[in-house]
C-alpha cells in the first residue's frame, strides 16, 4: 500500500502484463455498462480508466494500436466537460475487451476460468498483455477507474498504483 492506501503492483518492467477490472450492480442494481470506448471520442465510456503518466508515446489521438499510447490525466479526472479527459477515457478504454461470468479471462488457483471475486458480474480486460504502446513508465503511476451502469449511474472510483523500479 502507499502512503494514501493505494494497493501498489510493482513490476520489473512497464509492460508485459493485463490489466483486469471487475464490477458489480451498484446500489442501483442496475448491472454494469459495457462500453468501453465510444468511437466519436466525445462521450464517455462505461469503463472509466485512466493513469496520471503517459502511457507508451502518450498519443493524443484515440486508439492508434498498435503503437500511440495514451496520454496521462494528472491530477486524475472525470470531468467530462474536458474533451481531453473524455478522449483519454476512450482512448485507455479502446484497449479492452468485456467479459461475463461465462467467459471469464482470469484463472483461478486450479487454473480454471473464473472471475477473481466470486460476487463481481462483469471484467473488462486488455485484450492482449500490454507493450510498448502502453508502456508504464519507470516511477509511480496512480490507475484510477469507474464504472457505469446501463442506468448511467457511476460508482465509486478505484485506485491502484504501478510501480515500475
Amino acid at each position: 500500500m502507499d502512503d494514501f492506501g493505494n494497493p501498489v503492483y510493482e513490476r520489473d518492467t512497464g509492460a508485459g502484463f493485463f490489466l483486469v477490472v471487475e464490477a458489480k450492480a451498484g446500489k442501483s442494481g442496475n448491472p454494469p455498462g459495457s462500453t468501453t470506448s465510444n468511437a466519436d471520442g466525445q462521450t464517455p465510456p462505461d469503463l472509466q480508466i485512466e493513469a496520471t503518466n503517459n502511457l507508451g508515446v502518450g498519443s493524443s489521438l484515440i486508439c492508434t494500436k498498435p503503437l500511440g499510447g495514451v496520454p496521462g490525466i494528472n491530477p486524475p479526472s472525470f470531468d467530462f466537460s474536458s474533451s481531453q479527459v473524455v478522449e483519454a477515457l476512450n482512448d485507455f478504454g479502446c484497449r479492452f475487451d468485456v467479459h461475463n461470468t461465462q467467459f471469464p479471462c482470469t484463472n483461478n488457483a486450479n487454473g480454471n476460468p473464473a472471475f477473481v471475486k466470486s460476487d463481481t458480474t462483469v471484467q473488462y480486460c486488455t485484450m492482449s498483455v500490454l507493450g510498448n504502446e502502453l508502456q508504464f513508465p519507470h516511477g509511480d503511476t496512480l490507475v484510477t477507474v469507474q464504472v457505469r451502469d446501463t442506468g448511467g449511474n457511476i460508482g465509486f472510483p478505484q485506485r491502484l498504483v504501478i510501480r515500475v523500479p
